[in-house]
């Protein structure tokens, strides 16, 4: 019997593969109409191989507070996770340092399909930005749901240090009611990680928390627990006060963290403190005076209407909270307490 040829060879193949229902394999699309089936092998690495070339390791974007990769925000309505993502992205495209943290620099996309223009025009405004500031941002106000080659085309064609997707619920594809929420999540997550990952980028997917405040804070993040299983790092930020809020952090590469922020008349977050060491409203009153120069007691007596006593007793806890140091017996700010006293001042 003679050897087939190679066309013969190429036509029983197709014949085999026509017959093969599209249930097996794995269908990567269609073509004429025929399901085609993902020819893919896994790479194999040595521990001798992985050990001799080490891989490297991911950047922050800025130090150690954003680092590349996917990152989650979540946050009630209203709660300023948007003036937050938008704080992040102006800094990268500008390469301003942020709260002290120095800043990789970097073209930035925003990917906005909650705001109205008018609406992100506004913040813009009043936080005094302008194209001086951020020649490297750049916008998007619509997306077709689910799109994924539409993102790849656009990241290939106009590499980015950061994009922002806000809100990502609008952005994913429409979860199938038949289907599993928990697997259909983890695979959009999953493949949005491998984006950000391979393109040594950060993704910032914005999204809500639910209504309830039981359990960690990390398991209030909306939709299925595929949504804080699937990034690389979480952040939720959290209102205290009209214009304190905590952002919680934790992540793979990210410190576990907790920091007090002051939300300002121009809509721009400032780092007042770790949220374990937050001043109360009363010792702000000392620290404020402090800080103005009312350092001897009895000018603390007379600017705050409290005995000398109460000046006595409050100073001590000051000093052991890490706010003040007495030396010669007169009150001097920590750098801690100066940087909330300055926080407050800049957000009025």
């Amino acid at each position: 019997m003679s050897e087939p040829t190679q066309a013969e060879l190429d036509a029983a193949r197709k014949k085999f593969w026509d017959r093969v229902p599209p249930a097996i394999g794995h269908v990567n699309g269609k073509a004429n109409g025929k399901a085609e089936i993902e020819i893919w092998e896994p790479e194999i690495v040595t521990t001798e191989t992985l050990l001799a070339t080490p891989p490297v390791r991911p950047k922050f974007v800025i130090d150690g507070l954003l680092p590349t990769g996917l990152v989650y925000l979540a946050g009630r309505p209203k709660g300023g996770k948007s003036l937050l993502a938008l704080q992040m992205a102006v800094a990268v495209a500008s390469g301003a340092p942020l709260w002290g943290r120095d800043v990789d620099a970097g073209r930035c996309w925003y990917l906005d399909v909650e705001n109205a223009r008018w609406r992100v025009h506004d913040r813009l405004t009043r936080a005094g930005i302008d194209t001086s500031h951020v020649p490297n941002l750049v916008w998007s106000f619509e997306w077709k749901r689910g799109n994924r080659n539409a993102l790849s085309v656009a990241l290939d064609r106009m590499p980015m240090k950061m994009l922002v997707i806000d809100v990502w619920a609008k952005f994913r594809a429409t979860l199938d009611r038949r289907q599993d929420q928990y697997e259909q999540e983890g695979e959009e997550l999953a493949w949005l990680a491998r984006e950000a990952n391979e393109r040594a980028m950060t993704i910032l997917c914005v999204g809500h928390t639910t209504k309830s405040d039981l359990g960690d804070v990390y398991s209030q993040i909306g939709g299925s627990t595929a949504v804080a299983g699937g990034a690389d790092a979480l952040f939720v930020l959290r209102k205290e006060e009209e214009d304190r809020r905590v952002l919680h952090m934790t992540g793979r590469d990210v410190a576990d963290n907790r920091f007090m922020l002051c939300l300002g008349d121009d809509l721009q977050f400032r780092f007042m403190c770790d949220a374990d060491n937050v001043a109360t409203a009363d010792q702000m009153r000392y620290l404020c005076a402090i800080y103005n120069g009312q350092r001897l007691p009895f000018e603390l007596v007379k600017a705050l209407g409290v005995t000398k006593q109460a000046v006595s007793q409050m100073l001590q806890r000051l000093r052991e909270t890490g706010y003040i140091t007495l030396p010669g017996g007169l009150p001097s700010l920590t750098p801690t307490g100066r940087q909330m006293v300055e926080a407050m001042h800049e957000s009025l």
